[in-house]
């Protein structure tokens, strides 16, 4: 018997890959995988990778470098939770961390991944977009509006809210000491136009991560200038 060739054995696995990754994935049981360091369940049941030690990479150190014990941090998109929880474990029960996640899906997962982690008890998820919808991942469903203006005071603002970034920093009513900003070129947003919205603001980038550098996926963190004169 003829035995098929490469490209006939890669084109059946590519069918059979998207057979499971639109159709039977999404109906699996989930199980828990580690997102950086962080318990979260939404791996299917017959996924190969349970482990991503680099997801958001460039976000999480960033938090890591700047967070502190006792801080309220607010976090504008809220992933799969991993952010929050980081944020939550640095600042300790003494401090508070407040979500914001516009997808009716991923906001039930942000609360399961912190409940998971039990540091539910000093943080608080909201279901709502900020600003403008830009991206999101899902269906918003009632999701509450919200403008920028009306977030709450906070030590760090965390935005990675793919494009909706440069409307919240120029909207800003309190401005927090610190703001740790993901850029998304892919959605409008990228570095330059970041930076320039930050310096009209009245901050400073003090630190710049890369994430993807094809897509202009960059973390900048930003210090407010009367924080950095009185340093």
């Amino acid at each position: 018997m003829k035995q098929p060739t490469f490209l006939e054995r890669f084109k059946v696995y590519t069918m059979l890959r998207r057979i499971y990754d639109y159709y039977l994935r999404p109906r699996l049981p989930r199980k828990i995988g580690v997102y950086n360091g962080v318990p979260v369940r939404d791996r299917a049941l017959f996924d190969i990778t349970d482990e991503q030690p680099n997801y958001e990479g460039a976000l999480i150190a960033a938090l890591r470098d700047v967070v502190a014990t006792t801080d309220r941090c607010l976090i504008v998109g809220g992933g799969r939770g991993v952010s929050g929880t980081v944020a939550a474990n640095l600042t300790g029960p003494s401090g508070h961390v407040t979500v914001y996640e516009g997808s009716h899906d991923q906001v039930k997962l942000v609360r399961e991944t912190l409940e998971l982690a039990q540091v539910s008890e000093w943080t608080t998820v909201h279901h709502a977009i900020v600003s403008k919808k830009v991206e999101i991942y899902g269906e918003s469903g009632d999701a509450d509006r919200i403008s920028a203006d009306e977030l709450p005071n906070c030590d760090t603002l965390i935005l990675d809210c793919e494009g909706a970034e440069i409307s919240i920093i120029n909207s800003l009513d309190e401005k927090p000491e610190n703001i740790i900003v993901e850029t998304h070129a892919v959605f409008g947003s990228p570095e330059s136009d970041v930076r320039a919205a930050l310096n009209n603001a009245g901050y400073s980038v003090v630190d710049k991560k890369t994430e993807y550098e094809d897509r202009g996926i960059h973390v900048l963190t930003a210090v407010t200038d009367e924080e950095l004169e009185s340093a």
